[in-house]
């Protein structure tokens, strides 16, 4: 598996899910792919809702026994991005003494 870096998430934030966090990564890295795991994971839930209401269908999807419904191929990216900002929100509140919010978290 490819070592994530600051690098690699600037070519494709999606490369938070597909590239392993080194042990000895950096602060600016942890936050980097927090934020990218944060992206990915609201981008997928918009896109998630815009399926379910019928206002987006996903490019390549079509209606069948085999297929899934139109919001569920986002729904499962959605769960994969939740599942790995939580995981790096919680190694940075491990590691370092601020702990990092989500955009929704804010008020």
């Amino acid at each position: 598996m490819k070592e994530l870096t600051i690098e690699a998430i600037r070519e494709n934030p999606w490369n938070v899910l597909t590239h392993e966090l080194s042990r000895f990564h950096t602060e600016p890295l942890l936050r980097a792919a927090c934020l990218a795991a944060d992206y990915c994971c609201q981008s997928e839930h918009l896109l998630m809702q815009a399926a379910r209401e019928g206002t987006y269908t996903p490019k390549g999807w079509t209606p069948g026994p085999e297929t899934p419904d139109a919001h569920e191929f986002h729904e499962d990216r959605w769960l994969k991005a939740l599942e790995m900002f939580e995981e790096l929100r919680a190694l940075h509140a491990y590691e370092y003494p601020c702990e990092l919010q989500s955009p929704d978290d804010e008020e």
